[in-house]
């Protein structure tokens, strides 16, 4: 990725790309020499930038060392144990758009699938977050570890989520959906 940034180590969107590209020749010539040898590599990987004109890349690659643009559709990208046991089934149940909160997503994903997947830890903080910030003069990105307070307060909002999901659920149970769903859109809770 480096020699694709510019002078100042900024790399923009259409610099990814061409970097992906030519991660995909390198992986893709490792594993298949590792192939040819009887092994069975396997790869994991999800690369991701934000530019200063705040386009976001994300790249998914596969067991190839193929990458498949993730950035527009579906948006996400998931790997690693949990991906089936709860990733991808509450990032549907959610109906994931780009005006969610993701961070907070991502925390309530992790803790609920850790909780009936064990390979997979709850969500403890040990995330990096990358954003655009602007400054007096202009924008910079930056990328630095979730803050400890960040953390109190994701694990605040999932344990109410939790709790909101549970009552809800057992409302169903004693109203009915159909009066749930009414008083929500009353209270402009529209999905």
């Amino acid at each position: 990725m480096k020699k694709h940034a510019g002078d100042d180590g900024l790399i923009f969107f259409n610099d990814v790309r061409n970097a992906v590209r030519e991660m995909e020749e390198i992986l893709m010539a490792r594993l298949g020499r590792l192939r040819r040898e009887g092994l069975d590599p396997s790869l994991q990987l999800i690369l991701g930038s934000v530019d200063l004109d705040g386009r976001a890349s994300l790249y998914q690659f596969d067991e190839r060392g193929l990458a498949e643009p993730v950035h527009d559709d579906p948006g996400y990208a998931i790997i690693g144990s949990g991906l089936v046991t709860g990733g991808i089934l509450l990032l549907r149940m959610f109906r994931w758009q780009q005006d969610v909160d993701l961070g907070l997503l991502t925390a309530f994903t992790l803790d609920m699938v850790s909780e009936v997947d064990y390979s997979v830890g709850p969500f403890v903080g040990e995330s990096y977050l990358m954003r655009l910030e602007k400054s007096g003069d202009g924008r910079s990105i930056a990328l630095g570890p979730l803050k400890d307070e960040v953390l109190r307060e994701y694990k605040e909002k999932i344990r109410a989520r939790r709790e909101l999901l549970q009552r809800i659920w057992r409302l169903c149970d004693t109203v009915g959906e159909e009066k749930i769903l009414e008083r929500l859109a009353e209270l402009g809770g529209g999905v």
